[in-house]
């Protein structure tokens, strides 16, 4: 077998979700498992989290709940997106599952197919500019979901830029959901759960906490944006990933050498390199090499030539064998390379360093 996997520290998770736990107080906390956790594994992380003190979890898509269920994991779920009409049927068979909706057609579909008193959520579009309901229609469609015999279990918005503390549209957006939330009661219409934070949001707006919390990426130890790097780490939140390769092939390459596609690396004098069976159908993005680096023998090791799709060649020295590990994101030794760290490197964010993680990777727990 390639020994290529990665490591999923679970306590590492648990660990997060206390902290985030001890953040929040009494408001619940919904542990966001979409995208297969993160990439993490959705089943073994929400088994971690529910333990941990989670109450809630969020996916994207019904089939993701349909998964969770399938596994025995009993609390309620939120997807958090309003299905296609023709999913809420499969909704409905889903004990405990709580679409989202937004429009008229998605009320009218779940009505249709969910029993009497059914719990939704209402989102409402405070700016995201994505999905929800404009802040205009919020009573008119909360009227008409009571009226269509569900339940207004929730209501909630989504930021769209709390990972940077003191940003002045996160005020906006509270401003504007609780013009929302006011309309609502003014028609006698207050629904218990009420929920606007995000990671980012719960790091920095404690006002927003209110009856619940959204935690997707803190819950797996890495910031929402780098500006929120120096908060995760006085935390103690922990990254729970580790990938890992091992050196599969050791030789050198002459001054005027160059390494992979396109020689984008020229060597400027005779170089011992390694190449890890590891590559950006794994999830190490190509343009990696510029820049990034690997850890063998805990030290870093720079990257030399593009990655390919399923190689990465390091540069390394004489104390590195065939079968030594080599760590891309995570810790050896002394050193560690943070998802965070790649993420700003690569001029993206962590959510999609995670995310890209191939499925042909093995995951470990």
């Amino acid at each position: 077998m390639r020994p290529t996997w990665a490591d999923i520290d679970l306590d590492a998770i648990a660990h997060n979700v206390r902290v985030f736990r001890g953040l929040v107080g009494d408001s619940e906390l919904c542990a966001v498992v979409k995208a297969d956790a993160y990439g993490h594994g959705a089943v073994p992380v929400a088994r971690v989290a529910v333990g941990a003190g989670a109450t809630w979890l969020g996916v994207a898509l019904v089939e993701e709940a349909a998964e969770l269920r399938e596994a025995g994991i009993g609390v309620p779920i939120l997807v958090l997106s309003e299905p296609g009409p023709s999913e809420m049927a499969a909704v409905a068979a889903l004990a405990g599952v709580r679409p989202t909706v937004y429009s008229e057609a998605g009320i009218a579909a779940f009505a249709a197919a969910a029993r009497v008193g059914s719990p939704v959520h209402l989102k409402v579009d405070t700016g995201m500019n994505r999905v929800g309901a404009e802040p205009a229609d919020g009573v008119s469609l909360a009227n008409g979901i009571v009226g269509a015999g569900l339940d207004l279990e929730g209501v909630f918005t989504h930021f769209a830029s709390a990972d940077q503390p003191g940003d002045g549209f996160t005020g906006s957006q509270v401003e504007l959901f609780d013009e929302v939330l006011g309309g609502l009661s003014a028609v006698g219409l207050n629904p218990p759960i009420v929920h606007l934070a995000n990671t980012g949001g719960t790091l920095t707006r404690p006002d927003a906490h209110r009856s619940m919390v959204r935690v997707g990426i803190g819950l797996y130890g890495v910031e929402a944006a780098q500006a929120l790097r120096g908060r995760c780490a006085d935390l103690g939140l922990r990254q729970s990933l580790r990938l890992r390769s091992e050196v599969a092939h050791i030789h050198e390459v002459g001054a005027g050498g160059g390494v992979s596609y396109g020689h984008r690396w020229v060597a400027d004098a005779p170089t011992r390199l390694a190449t890890l069976p590891i590559g950006y159908a794994d999830g190490v993005t190509r343009a990696w090499w510029d820049g990034g680096c690997v850890l063998i023998g805990g030290k870093r090791r720079p990257i030399r030539g593009v990655v390919t799709m399923d190689q990465v060649v390091v540069e390394v020295d004489d104390g590195v064998a065939v079968g030594d590990e080599a760590v891309l994101l995570g810790g050896q030794g002394e050193e560690f390379l943070g998802v965070g760290e790649m993420a700003e490197s690569l001029d993206t964010i962590g959510y999609e360093v995670l995310a890209t993680i191939g499925a042909r990777v093995p995951r470990r727990y």
